[in-house]
């Protein structure tokens, strides 16, 4: 039991810590993974802006490999929906939905049907770009 409130109170004092400080940066070094991974912890507590920066991170270092292209794109695009920027998520989301038109034999299926879950999820009436 004692370790259990140690290990909660080491996770709240990390997510503070996540919360109070925008990234800057994102350190060299990083696999794609580690990055996503940054980016889902500032999501977690609302720093959309470092999220952001982790996401856009991934896509310029690693995005030449189309899995992980999309899959930081899904997750920029989850943050903006989170924030609802429905218009950016709109055209991200749909941004990958052509590319699995284009290449879908070639990604993990699991992204394109979670993109169409998130699309399921914005309002058109928020939205300055109608639906397809």
């Amino acid at each position: 039991m004692k370790k259990l409130i140690t290990l909660a109170v080491l996770f709240v004092s990390s997510m503070i810590l996540f919360s109070c400080k925008t990234l800057k940066e994102v350190p060299e070094g990083k696999t794609s993974a580690q990055i996503i991974q940054m980016g889902q912890n500032y999501a977690a507590v609302s720093d959309y802006k470092s999220a952001e920066l982790c996401y856009n991170t991934v896509i310029d270092r690693y995005g030449s490999d189309a899995s992980i292209y999309v899959e930081a794109k899904y997750e920029l695009g989850r943050a903006y929906l989170s924030q609802h920027k429905y218009d950016k998520a709109y055209k991200v989301f749909n941004e990958i939905l052509e590319i699995y038109d284009n290449f879908g034999a070639a990604l993990p299926g699991s992204y394109k049907k979670l993109c169409n879950i998130s699309l399921s999820q914005i309002p058109e009436s928020k939205l300055k770009t109608k639906k397809k």
